[in-house]
């Protein structure tokens, strides 16, 4: 990385600076420490064809009079009267015509807010009588008279996105760039250098997912010379007052009033809620990083006995005071760490849960802690780990609501986490052999119809949602919520969105109790939009929920969902590396064990790896979704049946790939699950099988664009047929589904050239070309149909694709039981057929080239 990025996001910036250094002469940037003030000035000047006179001020010479001009102007000007360090008028004239000699030039002064005197008297003067064009950065508040002023802010967060992908040159996965933001706060210079910073100590490198940073950060090296810089100004007072708002931010008033001063230098800023923070995060890690130890402790207790001392408590109050507490070493009550601990995990805190939990524990007080550990655990793929707290805690006993609530937890983990269905099952036939109150036998029920939903038969989880409904009140919210889900899962989209918008009053009033609604409701939304067809609403939506989870932190199976569709939707439009990018961020580490999301976002991942041509990849992780995926899983079986499927097609065993998509049709309509039965009965006709009958069958049901458009692609298929796959083309784009319109604007071309038709033939491919511009790297057995291509045999066309997949001739003699003599007598011809020399022209043709 360079120390000098290039300039990204000012456009508007420098646009005003170079009208206004145009029109008026001159131009003041002014901006706080690091937001690129100096940055914007150089570009400016690039810009401007004039000679440049620069000149500094700096702490050093705002004690020197003319100490910024020093090196541009004649070192014998008088001083004398007006008064001490300063020059009379006759020589500040002669300063200011010395400074703009030479003709057209631009003086530039950086920092101008230090400036001493004699120089700002001769600045002023230049600036009165335009002698010169101006340009002056300065700190924000700073004002030169008669010169227009264009202010540097911080970055937004795209804009600071993007710095950060040119400072990496490439992508940061959403983690990173939440890191980044929250500490750089769109600082161009403290960007700079966390990036610099992350790569020197190797917590920033390069993975599949994009550039990602892990462990916690550190500030060292120049970040922490450039923030101790910021903070060197402070007296001793000051800076104990800082510190103790660094470990305590933000601060009501009654805590701490906001230090005027502090206010006055930029360092503490007051929000529209009254309380007070420091002014910028990298300040209060310094802080908190240099601050002695003993001190550090006094000013949490202090912290802690001035809330405790202010009485009246309010909601979040006992997890501060617990963790003061407990990093002043003061914390003696387990009751105070347990409430902590409950109030860090309704907070989704899942670190400050555990720690607080453990702490409790270690206190005596498991009973009282046990779920909030268990969750924790969960929520860190510690799913053994979790069985065993959940069991003890279980074993323990204690008030119904909390036996349930532990009970509906451990179950949950039993299934999702470590796949064992008669374990969880078990779980919740112990529960209910306690006589329930309504509520809590519902939300028991609620749970189990979870497990059905992936493990039983559609049509099973349909009737256990209706009984829900029968119940009324909140049962029927969440029996409607499992309607919801069969009717997705069905296929029936339209339903499904339409049971969640029925709902989403209700679910929202039971949100409190129960947050997993919310998401759930959301995920089939957002899915049955996407198979639906509207692939821009369903994007807009798992983009913004992605970006709540990532900022918020929750549990990181929640991402999966949204990754999953938005990897899909890319897909559908032929951006298979923005596919493997959206998926490869939230893959765990090969050495845990795969939750069922987590089986999931392999299976995605694969078949978006396929998508591209990185056949090796594409195998390695569906392999590890294979070797993941547990019995009750059944709906991730078909998730990974249709990676697999496309796993075989990226490898070019493009036949193979087909009955793998019949098979995963065939599993998926014993289940009732038809909207992976249309998905892989649209792929089986994409790698050539003829499933028009059935789609057309399943699309009368439905009555959505995609699922018609799919049918009727399949149908133009099978007849050979044109016109009609040029008339799908329109179907698909209207949708968004690029990537299917081209293939059969591709497939059109072929049956064209074929029936003698070279002219509408070559339009279609040009028109399938024109689409793939769009793409980033996908390719896929009906896409890759070249006038070139048109003349191989079925066979021939099979032992190509093998080929530029990487297999040597034995390989693909033995994966088509054919002999090797066979295969090289095949590959002579139509290296002859198609004109090349070799296997690095048929990867040219194959677009892999």
């Amino acid at each position: 990385m360079s120390d000098q990025l290039p300039l990204v996001g000012r456009e508007g910036e420098l646009r005003a600076a170079l009208r206004a250094l145009a029109g008026d002469g001159a131009v003041l940037l002014s901006g706080s420490s690091g937001v690129g003030g100096t940055r914007l000035a150089a570009e400016v000047l690039a810009a401007a064809p004039h000679r440049v006179v620069r000149c500094y001020a700096t702490v050093a010479t705002l004690q020197i009079p003319l100490g910024a001009f020093a090196t541009q102007v004649p070192t014998d000007l008088p001083t004398g009267p007006p008064g001490p360090g300063t020059l009379p008028a006759a020589s500040v004239r002669a300063a200011a015509e010395h400074l703009a000699r030479g003709g057209r030039s631009v003086l530039s002064v950086d920092d101008a807010h230090l400036l001493d005197d004699t120089s700002l008297s001769v600045l002023r003067h230049v600036v009165r009588h335009k002698l010169t064009r101006v340009i002056c950065t300065a700190r924000l508040g700073w004002g030169l008279e008669g010169v227009p002023a264009v202010q540097v802010d911080a970055l937004d967060r795209e804009r600071a996105d993007a710095l950060l992908e040119t400072a990496l040159g490439g992508p940061a996965d959403a983690s990173t760039r939440h890191l980044v933001w929250a500490n750089s706060q769109g600082n161009p210079l403290y960007l700079r250098e966390l990036v610099a910073q992350g790569r020197h100590t190797g917590a920033l490198t390069e993975r599949e997912g994009g550039w990602s940073w892990s462990g916690p950060l550190e500030l060292s090296g120049r970040l922490a010379e450039i923030v101790d810089l910021a903070l060197g100004r402070l007296t001793d007072p000051q800076r104990r007052s800082l510190e103790l708002l660094a470990y305590g931010e933000p601060l009501e008033r009654e805590l701490m009033p906001p230090p005027r001063d502090l206010v006055d230098m930029g360092l503490v800023r007051v929000g529209d809620d009254g309380r007070a923070r420091v002014a910028h995060p990298l300040y209060s890690a310094r802080l908190r990083a240099t601050c002695p130890t003993l001190r550090a402790r006094a000013h949490r207790r202090a912290l802690a006995d001035r809330l405790e001392a202010g009485g009246t408590a309010k909601p979040g109050d006992a997890v501060r005071i617990a963790t003061w507490r407990l990093d002043s070493g003061t914390a003696e009550s387990p009751n105070v760490l347990a409430r902590a601990a409950e109030q860090a995990l309704a907070a989704q805190d899942w670190e400050l849960a555990e720690r607080l939990s453990r702490a409790a524990v270690a206190r005596g007080a498991t009973g009282r802690v046990g779920l909030v550990l268990g969750l924790v655990l969960m929520y860190r793929r510690q799913c053994a780990q979790a069985e065993e707290v959940l069991a003890e805690t279980m074993a323990a006993g204690g008030d119904l609501m909390s036996l349930v609530q532990v009970a509906c937890t451990r179950a949950f983990n039993l299934f999702f986490g470590l796949g064992d269905e008669n374990a969880a099952v078990g779980v919740i036939d112990e529960v209910t052999a306690t006589e329930l109150p309504p509520e809590l036998e519902h939300a028991v029920l609620f749970i189990a119809m979870t497990f059905a939903l992936e493990a039983a038969p559609v049509r099973v989880a349909r009737l256990g949602g209706e009984l829900l409904v029968a119940e009324g009140g909140w049962a029927a919210t969440a029996g409607r919520q499992v309607l919801a889900f069969a009717d997705r899962f069905s296929g029936l989209h339209g339903e499904a969105i339409a049971r969640v918008e029925a709902d989403h009053e209700a679910v929202l009033a039971a949100a409190g109790r129960f947050p997993s609604l919310v998401n759930a409701a959301n995920g089939v939304r957002n899915e049955s939009t996407l198979r639906s067809g509207d692939l821009s609403s369903a994007e807009e939506r798992a983009a913004r929920q992605l970006a709540e989870v990532v900022e918020e932190d929750r549990w990181p199976v929640t991402q999966v969902p949204p990754r999953v569709l938005l990897s899909q939707s890319a897909r559908m439009r032929g951006r298979a590396a923005a596919a493997v990018r959206i998926t490869a961020e939230g893959i765990p580490d090969s050495d845990v064990q795969p939750m069922m999301w987590d089986v999931l976002l392999l299976a995605e991942f694969a078949a978006g790896a396929a998508l591209l041509g990185q056949a090796d990849r594409a195998e390695r992780a569906i392999v590890r979704a294979e070797a993941g995926l547990r019995p009750a899983w059944r709906i991730a079986q078909l998730a990974v049946g249709g990676a697999r499927s496309w796993v075989l097609a990226g490898a070019g065993r493009v036949n193979e790939a087909m009955q793998a998509a019949l098979d995963n049709a065939a599993a998926a309509r014993t289940h009732g699950a038809h909207s992976e039965e249309i998905v892989s009965l649209h792929d089986a006709a994409r790698f050539g099988a003829d499933t028009s009958p059935r789609l057309l069958e399943l699309a009368k049901s439905r009555n959505d664009p995609l699922t018609t458009a799919y049918a009727s692609h399949a149908q133009a298929r099978a007849l050979r047929d044109p016109a009609g796959l040029e008339e799908v083309t329109t179907a698909f784009l209207a949708c968004g589904a690029t990537l299917f319109a081209a293939e059969a604007l591709a497939e059109a071309s072929r049956l064209s050239r074929l029936h003698d038709r070279p002219r509408d033939a070559d339009r279609l491919e040009r028109q399938a070309s024109a689409l793939a511009e769009s793409f980033d790297g996908a390719t896929t057995p009906g896409l890759v149909v070249t006038s070139t291509l048109v003349a191989l045999t079925p066979r021939q066309l099979e032992i190509a694709r093998l080929a530029v997949a990487g297999l040597t001739n034995v390989e693909i003699a033995e994966r088509l039981a054919i002999a090797k003599r066979t295969v090289d007598n095949h590959l002579h011809t139509t290296y002859a057929a198609v004109g090349v020399t070799g296997r690095g022209g048929l990867r040219a043709l194959f677009g892999q080239g």
